[in-house]
């Protein structure tokens, strides 16, 4: 193999190590969770946290030891499930006059991501 050969190979190893390590980086970003206060049917508002892999398509609300996931599907329909067992729940988004956004009886609120 000639040196410039070796060099092209080492630049082009270089470009994918890179390329690897700023995707990880935008993937962490992209899930990182955000701190809210959340509640479900009217409890005590709780510190919760927001992950999202997908903005906009899939995110999770974690708070009282439970995990509530949503997903969309890009036609305006969310579902929504409570818990690991539970069934997928079609549910609308709502502003309440407080300024908490809620889905049927899950409500979040604080510097919420909308996308």
């Amino acid at each position: 193999m000639t040196g410039t050969s070796l060099a092209v190979l080492r630049s082009v190893a270089l470009l994918m190590v890179s390329v690897a390590a700023l995707g990880a980086q935008a993937r962490a970003e992209s899930t990182a969770a955000i701190s809210m206060e959340c509640r479900h049917a009217h409890q005590v508002w709780s510190p919760c946290n927001v992950v999202s892999e997908q903005p906009g398509a899939r995110w999770e609300l974690a708070f009282n030891d439970q995990i509530v996931r949503f997903q969309h599907d890009g036609s305006g329909t969310i579902e929504m499930q409570i818990g690991e067992q539970s069934a997928w729940t079609k549910v609308q988004g709502r502003w309440t006059p407080d300024g908490s956004l809620c889905w049927n009886t899950v409500c979040a609120r604080g510097n919420i991501p909308l996308d």
